[in-house]
Order: C-alpha cells, then structure tokens, then sequence
C-alpha cells in the first residue's frame, strides 16, 4: 500500500492524504452535533447579532467551506510542510472539541419559508444535515481561515484569493444564522494560533533554504477548488430540481 502511494503524482498523495486528514477530522464535529444537538445551549447574542439580517443567498458562501479547504491540498507540494498543514487542520479541531462538549452554544434558527426557491432549499438543506449546535467556535471559519494562512507567505496570489473566499465563508455563517459574531473571531483565533503555532515556523524555514518553485505549484493549480465547488453546486442543483425536498423547516429557539 505504501509502495501504491509513493507511485501517484505528487498531487493525487495530496488529494488521498486531505480526504485521510477529513475523515479524522470531520467526526470532531459531527459526533457531538448529533449526540448533543437537542440539548439545551447558551447564546452569545449581541446587538450586531440582532442586527445582522438572514439572507438565504449566502448558502452559497456557507457551502463554499466544503471545498475550500482543499487549498493547500492544491497549493503545498513541499511533504514535511503539507504534513505541518495536516497537523495543524487537526490541532484546529482538537481545540475546538472541549467547546462543543462542555460550554455548548446553541444559534435560534428562522424557518425556512419554502423550498422552491433554490436558496431557501439549499438552507433547509443545510438546516437538516446540521444542527444548531457546536456553535463556539466556529469550525467552518476556523477551517477556511487555516486553509487561507497556510498558503498567503507560500503563494500570494493563492493567498489573497484565499481571503477573499474566507471572508465571504465567514459573512455567510452570521447571515444564515449558522454562528454568532463571537464564534466567527473564536473559529478565527484558534485558525491563527494553529497556523502560527504549527505551520508558520516550517514554511519560514523552507523558505530561507529553499526556492518557492520547489514548496508549491504554479498558481492556477489551485483553481481546482473552484471547479469543485461548480461541481457540488451542480449536484445540488441536480438534487433540487429532481424534487428533493425535506420535512418542514420550523423556527428555533
């Protein structure tokens, strides 16, 4: 089996060992989503909160984590800072776990009015599959944030697409009442502090010894994020306009 990976490109090891890193990773979240999302949580609600109004469109923004954090995947190729990288996406988790076990947080959700309109189905959708629970802090900012640092110092042009894709992750989770503005600057901390901590000494390291060329490939690489947030949206709208539809979505508290 190890003999089988070391013979893929260099970027399929970087696709097998990212979807390695999400199955370890991804049960941090949802495990305590569904064995503690009925359970009652405390609200972080401030006057920017109550402020902030639900715009369903910004599903778009909120789906855009899936893929999104693939951007190292497609922008390190240099192993010892990619394995940094994975540790670290993990340490982000790992910080997060004792929040969503011990200081629950739960976000009052709006009903959705309709699932004809594609929006409003894309928010059921998501609505269903999470609850309103393991708000503090904020794992999808805290992912697209990591993501996003661990590629501005290594490609800047990554880099600012990078925060341009992170900001707009980060609106969407207020805006669809997804998250409190604490557990955005939570999710945002603990991404820096990972990075910082984790990823950010070896990549200045390399730097200092080694040529950039040889720590990442070209740029346009990493566009393949954005063809695979087309395709989800693609399979999305498939699922929609083939009828999909889902119990009533009710209000919160």
């Amino acid at each position: 089996m190890v003999e089988s990976f070391r013979r893929l490109p260099l970027l399929g090891q970087n696709l097998l060992l990212g979807l390695m890193t999400m199955a370890v990773g991804m049960p941090i979240y949802t495990v305590p989503n569904i064995l503690f999302g009925d359970r009652p949580g405390m609200s972080l609600a401030t006057s920017i909160d109550d402020a902030i109004p639900f715009v369903p469109w910004t599903i778009l923004g909120y789906a855009l984590v899936y893929v999104f954090i693939f951007l190292p995947v497609f922008t390190i190729k240099h192993r010892p800072i990619f394995i940094r990288m994975v540790a670290g996406f993990l340490l982000c988790s790992a910080i997060a776990l004792p929040f969503f076990i011990f200081m629950p947080v739960r976000m009052p959700r709006p009903g959705v009015p309709t699932q004809e309109s594609l929006f409003y189905w894309g928010v059921a959708f998501n609505y269903v599959l999470d609850k309103p629970v393991n708000c503090f802090p904020s794992l999808h900012v805290a992912n697209a944030v990591f993501a996003t640092a661990c590629c501005v110092k290594l490609s800047p042009r990554v880099g600012l697409w990078g925060i341009i894709g992170s900001a707009f992750i980060a609106i969407s989770t207020t805006t669809l009442r997804q998250h409190f503005v604490a557990d955005v600057v939570a999710g945002t901390a603990i991404a820096l502090g990972s990075y910082f901590l984790v990823v950010h000494p070896t990549i200045k390291r390399y730097l200092e010894t080694h040529p950039v060329e040889q720590l990442v490939f070209p740029a346009r690489t990493a566009l393949w994020v954005f063809y695979l947030y087309l395709i989800f949206l693609g399979v999305c709208g498939m699922l929609f306009f083939a009828g999909l539809r889902f119990p009533p979505i009710l209000p919160t508290n």
